[in-house]
C-alpha cells in the first residue's frame, strides 16, 4: 500500500467526481456557488490525501501507534475541516449549501476509497 498507488487511484476517482460535478456545475446560477462547489471538493480531496498519508504512516508500526495515528488523524482532520468551514462560511454566505454538499459528496466517495485501500492492503499483508 503505497501513497503513490492511492494517489493515482484518487486522481482517477477525482476525474469521475469532476464529470459528475460538471453536470451540477451547469445548474448552478452564480459564480459564487460554482466557486463554493470547487472549494468543497478541494477540501474533501485534500482531507483524503492527508488521511491516507497518516494511516499509511501508522500501518507498519505497533497496534498502539496505528490506532493513535488513525484516531489522532481523524480528530486533526475534523478540526481542520471545521476551521476551514468556519472561515469559508463567513466569506461565502450565499453558497453554504453548495459548499457543504460538494464537501460531503467528495468526502464520502474518498472515504470509501481509503477504506477499500486499507482493507485490501491488510488482506495482502495477512497472506
Amino acid at each position: 500500500m503505497s501513497f503513490w498507488d492511492f494517489f493515482k487511484k484518487s486522481l482517477l476517482l477525482l476525474a469521475g467526481c469532476a464529470v459528475i460535478g460538471y453536470f451540477a456545475w451547469q445548474n448552478l446560477e452564480t459564480e459564487e456557488a460554482r466557486k463554493a462547489m470547487f472549494i468543497g471538493a478541494a477540501i474533501g480531496y485534500g482531507n483524503s490525501l492527508i488521511g491516507f498519508a497518516i494511516i499509511r504512516w501508522g500501518f507498519n508500526r505497533s497496534q498502539r501507534d496505528f490506532f493513535l495515528s488513525v484516531f489522532g488523524g481523524m480528530i486533526f482532520r475534523f478540526l481542520l475541516i471545521f476551521a476551514l468551514l468556519f472561515i469559508l462560511m463567513g466569506s461565502l454566505r450565499a453558497s453554504i449549501f453548495t459548499l457543504l454538499a460538494s464537501l460531503m459528496f467528495v468526502y464520502f466517495v474518498f472515504l470509501g476509497l481509503e477504506i477499500f485501500q486499507v482493507h485490501r492492503f491488510s488482506d495482502l499483508k495477512r497472506k
